[in-house]
């Protein structure tokens, strides 16, 4: 079992290292940086409270931030009390390690009074670091409201990231055929997740709203999306659907 492990660990450092010294080849992976913090409301606040401390954040990001740092909440929608037990998260997305990091720098100098906003509305408990995989992108603008469905994934003995670049290829060129529209993206952890987690990545699905994650899930089933899927992955990847959240950008710093 501990060699099984530190293959998967080689293998996602591998491609990591890949996509940060290979940015020459067409080939090489997108990895972005990603950051994520579980929170509660504090009692007598809600949603509301915690988007009108983030119009403020936003202001002071889009002048302050030197790098490009984009940021959703997320509020779970199918959930279970076991898996989901915050009322919402906070997802930032950088184009680099060295963005994500000079963001944070950057918060933590010059942004404790927002900081200050977000603490007496909420309170949040973990903070994780992952690295973002792109696999299949819309061609139609980012929605700025949508949802976003997680499948919690371990590798098989089978795996390897060239293996799984050939199957997304093939993967995307049926699903685009079959009209099933919005992004796929795969998290892999970095660091801040639990020791008792024993997912090598999440595999997310975006839609620009429920009615159309519904109209992706008729046509992929429809279209044998389903089986090709099997096909394809079965000997790489075992996934289990996990939650789904409803997802709103409340801006930060721009590409």
């Amino acid at each position: 079992i501990r060699g099984i492990r530190m293959k998967k660990i080689s293998i996602v450092l591998g491609f990591l290292f890949l996509s940060l010294t290979v940015v020459a080849d067409d080939h090489a992976p997108n990895i972005l940086g990603l950051e994520t913090y579980a929170c509660n409301f504090n009692e007598g606040n809600d949603l509301q409270d915690v988007l009108a401390a983030a119009k403020k954040w936003n202001n002071f990001a889009s002048k302050n931030f030197s790098m490009p740092y984009q940021a959703y909440v997320l509020t779970p929608f199918y959930r279970n009390a076991q898996d989901q037990q915050h009322d919402f998260y906070w997802l930032g997305l950088s184009p680099s390690f060295e963005a994500q990091g000079t963001v944070q720098d950057e918060m933590r100098n010059k942004g404790q009074k927002f900081q200050a906003a977000f603490d007496a509305v909420s309170n949040c408990d973990g903070q994780s670091q992952w690295a973002m995989l792109r696999i299949k992108t819309s061609d139609e603008e980012p929605s700025a409201e949508g949802a976003v469905s997680f499948e919690a994934c371990t590798m098989l003995e089978g795996y390897t990231q060239e293996k799984m670049m050939v199957a997304d290829e093939k993967m995307n060129a049926f699903m685009n055929k079959a009209g099933v529209s919005g992004n796929v993206v795969r998290w892999f952890p970095i660091s801040g997740q639990s020791s008792a987690s024993n997912v090598d990545f999440y595999q997310v699905t975006g839609s620009s709203s429920l009615t159309e994650r519904g109209k992706n899930f008729d046509r992929a089933v429809k279209s044998g999306g389903l089986q090709m899927r099997n096909a394809l992955y079965g000997d790489l990847v075992a996934c289990s659907g996990r939650g789904t959240s409803l997802y709103v950008d409340v801006g930060g710093k721009e590409s």
